[in-house]
């Protein structure tokens, strides 16, 4: 994907210098929301340009207006409710998204920098601004209703009514984009590919997000902060706050606190990229193997520094994670960890149920917390079970194996003394997560999993893991976070 990722570089370039450009996830290279490459493959191989249907047009045209409404009650909704007039000047301002794992015992607790916030606490006035993922009443009921911090803040409370107008108005005006060059790849043009998920961007509001952070951002601003602290993956609305914010005066860090696979191209900026896009004044990362990833396979022009694990609580001794031992009876239990990318369920889901139905396995299936398990779910065989909170036993008294694609949690199953498998299935993108993996064949497609299946069946299969070897390999994943690293946002 080298070419393809530096030809929507280029694209990019054309309109340098507009907002609409920093905002568009096409432009952006957010491919698990344009899935543009795919298009661009499903061309090829139709050997026809894709620009859309009439009908899909139409209903984007219909639907844009009534968009804009949904979010500007929405916002209305949320910022009369969670008003912020004022912040102490030259705090520490994290950036970070509600969820619902931002809670625990009733208590707000932010799931992405967890420890970090009460320790900074401890030497800055850190203000904690979420944004809401989605607008969930439950979840922003919760929110209200939660213990939390004085300077645990609802980011769109900083807009007033007329500030939600302006948004709406700058995005109605600015926010479309029409590109004018040819843009080819691998002797095609794509130009028509590209313009139809501009388009996408504009009507379906998948730029909207960034010029809501564009004026919070200018909000936020006036009480210049001395650091600001956000989640990295190099997307559309992260462009709003490093445009706005003085570097002269704000020590901007990005961190990098989820995995990722080569198909997030945001996370692998071009040589191109590296001279034009914005970036923060230096990345941390969770450990010292996706630093190494970034470096080799990005452009960046700032440090990418090894900082710690926040999201990761397992047991720590010396300074590294310990691995459990696996359990090797056998369970006939698996379990399937799903990436987010909700349109490859029913492709997964169709070939366990070939592999493992009246096998007397028992498949449990832990969607992703973003969908509804109960709709998933629907019309499975009777040993295919939706994979709640895990009881008190540990996974490898629970499970045989785990399979997963572009998700971190396989590295977690590794962790707790359970083998896991890179499930390959067609995917066009590359998905692997277990880089640079020697311990044994991670890699397995149908037809290995049936081999697997026997022996599960049979007694014969083997969890012996090179403990050493795995020990290894986690801890170059992912450091464990310790007080002593704030001296990283000291001088």
């Amino acid at each position: 994907m080298t070419g393809y990722n530096e030809l929507i570089s280029e694209a990019r370039n054309e309109q340098k210098g507009r907002f609409a450009v920093l905002a568009s996830p096409t432009l952006n290279k957010q491919e698990t929301i344009t899935f543009l490459y795919k298009d661009v493959i499903d061309a090829a191989a139709l050997d026809r340009p894709i620009t859309g249907t009439v009908a899909e047009k139409v209903r984007n045209y219909l639907l844009f207006f009534p968009r804009l409404l949904y979010h500007f009650t929405y916002l209305v909704r949320i910022s009369r409710q969670y008003r912020v007039k004022s912040l102490p000047k030259g705090a520490f301002f994290i950036r970070t998204w509600l969820i619902p794992r931002s809670f625990k015992k009733q208590k707000v607790r932010d799931d992405y920098f967890r420890q970090l916030i009460d320790d900074l606490r401890t030497e800055h006035n850190v203000i904690v601004g979420f944004q809401p993922l989605s607008y969930t009443p439950s979840l922003l009921k919760q929110f209200a209703e939660a213990e939390k911090h004085a300077y645990d803040i609802m980011l769109p409370g900083f807009l007033s009514i007329r500030d939600i107008l302006s948004i709406l108005v700058d995005y109605v005006v600015t926010a479309r984009i029409h590109l004018k060059k040819e843009y080819n790849y691998k002797g095609r043009n794509i130009s028509s590919l590209i313009n139809r998920s501009l388009s996408l961007d504009y009507y379906r509001l998948r730029s909207f997000p960034a010029y809501i952070d564009k004026k919070i951002a200018a909000k936020v601003n006036v009480f210049e902060p001395a650091c600001y602290l956000y989640i990295f993956e190099n997307q559309a609305w992260e462009n709003a706050y490093l445009a706005t914010f003085d570097k002269k005066k704000t020590l901007r860090i990005g961190y990098q606190t989820s995995g990722f696979s080569l198909r997030f191209l945001n996370f692998f900026p071009s040589v191109i990229d590296k001279e034009n896009s914005l970036f923060p004044d230096k990345i941390f990362t969770v450990g010292d193997s996706f630093k190494k990833i970034m470096e080799t396979v990005g452009n960046f022009p700032i440090p990418v520094v090894t900082f710690a694990a926040l999201r990761f609580e397992y047991p720590v001794v010396n300074n590294k994670y310990i691995v459990k031992y696996p359990d090797h009876a056998i369970r006939k239990r698996i379990l399937y960890a799903f990436a987010v990318h909700v349109y490859q369920y029913p492709v997964i889901i169709k070939e366990l149920v070939e592999v493992f139905a009246d096998s007397g396995i028992e498949v449990h299936l832990k969607f992703h917390p973003l969908f509804n398990p109960d709709e998933l779910a629907q019309g499975l065989p009777g040993n295919f079970i939706t994979w709640e909170k895990p009881s008190d036993l540990p996974l490898k008294e629970t499970y045989d194996f785990v399979l997963f694609n572009d998700n971190s949690f396989g590295i977690e199953s590794l962790m707790e003394g359970v083998k896991s498998y890179e499930y390959k299935f067609g995917e066009l993108y590359p998905e692997t997560r277990l880089m640079n993996f020697t311990a044994y064949e991670s890699e397995i497609n149908k037809e290995k999993l049936l081999i697997l299946k026997d022996e599960l069946v049979s007694g014969t299969y083997r969890k012996k893991i090179d403990h050493d070897l795995l020990v290894e390999y986690v801890n170059q994943h992912y450091k464990p976070y310790s007080p002593e690293l704030l001296s990283f946002f000291r001088g």
